[in-house]
């Protein structure tokens, strides 16, 4: 049997950030997501928790499912999107293209957040210019052409910093964005590919009215792709396109749980803290501070 929820001991103060609805919920994913394991491969949680390469593949299933893992960052190897070149024409500072195969589909720096050592800094997502009007667009151009595009997932930016609470002050009730999508979320996209036959672009998904943070496209391109490429058409309610993360897969290849490859080195960036680290560990730094600011206070250009 798994069980999930605030299964540990907490003193009283640490009690109130572990008791919310939020950290149950999370909780109940991975024990759902590692009992699905479990019961793909016939196996027991006990035999499951004993091994390294099995609990590795359910982090990547639930970093794939947009979860955040300390310490984990995407290494699928079959996610096609890790060895494509990124580019696009306009982008930010602090939110390159290639962020959106970083591996991690979130922000996490700052108060609250995660140690340097366990979490990639930055935003972690493509921003487009302020002073840029949309339509815009992302490009992924593979070194090698796939064979096939079998699905593509993408995860927006749904303003995860926003304050959504049930509050019984009406005035902070007023202030919250609740019953509508958040201005962040890309509304209206298309995806192409790149046909590497006839080297030109087909699309092959159009979506309008989007609100939703991920989507999973299934997309069954059986032709040899040399890119893929996000027109960003319209969002929610901000200027400029965000994406958080892109990943392709082949037909026939994006199957749940990805398999270890043996030899595959942790990210350079994060390790295990250690005691000798002492007072030395930090939290990651904002690249900016208040780059996270409303449409309505952020600068022009």
């Amino acid at each position: 049997m798994m069980m999930a929820g605030r299964l540990a001991s907490f003193t009283h103060v640490a009690f109130g950030s572990q008791r919310v609805m939020a950290t149950c919920c999370v909780h109940g994913q991975a024990a759902g997501t590692a009992a699905a394991y479990a019961a793909l491969h016939g196996r027991t949680p006990q035999d499951v928790a004993k091994d390294p390469d099995a609990v590795w593949s359910i982090q990547q299933q639930l970093l794939r499912d947009d979860q955040f893992v300390v310490g984990q960052v995407n290494q699928d190897p079959r996610d096609k999107a890790l060895t494509a070149t990124v580019t696009a024409k306009s982008e930010q500072d602090i939110g390159p293209a290639v962020a959106v195969i970083s591996g991690q589909t979130r922000a996490v720096f700052g108060k609250g957040g995660c140690l340097s050592s366990q979490c990639l800094p930055g935003t972690n997502r493509w921003i487009s210019g302020y002073n840029v009007a949309l339509p815009v667009s992302l490009t992924l151009t593979f070194k090698t052409p796939v064979q096939s595009v079998g699905q593509v997932e993408l995860v927006f930016d749904t303003g995860l910093y926003h304050r959504l609470t049930y509050a019984i002050n009406h005035a902070q009730q007023q202030g919250m964005g609740w019953g509508s999508p958040q201005p962040e979320t890309v509304r209206d996209y298309t995806i192409e590919a790149l046909c590497a036959e006839t080297n030109s672009w087909q699309t092959i998904t159009a979506v309008e009215g989007n609100y939703q943070r991920k989507r999973v496209h299934m997309i069954g391109f059986a032709q040899k792709c040399s890119g893929i490429r996000i027109n960003v058409l319209a969002t929610n309610g901000i200027p400029d396109a965000h994406i958080n993360e892109v990943r392709v897969y082949e037909i026939g290849d994006a199957g749940k749980f990805p398999v270890k490859p043996k030899g595959l080195l942790p990210h350079p960036l994060l390790r295990i803290p250690s005691e000798a680290d002492g007072p030395s560990l930090q939290l990651a730094a904002s690249p900016e501070p208040g780059w996270w600011r409303d449409p309505d206070t952020r600068p022009a250009a």
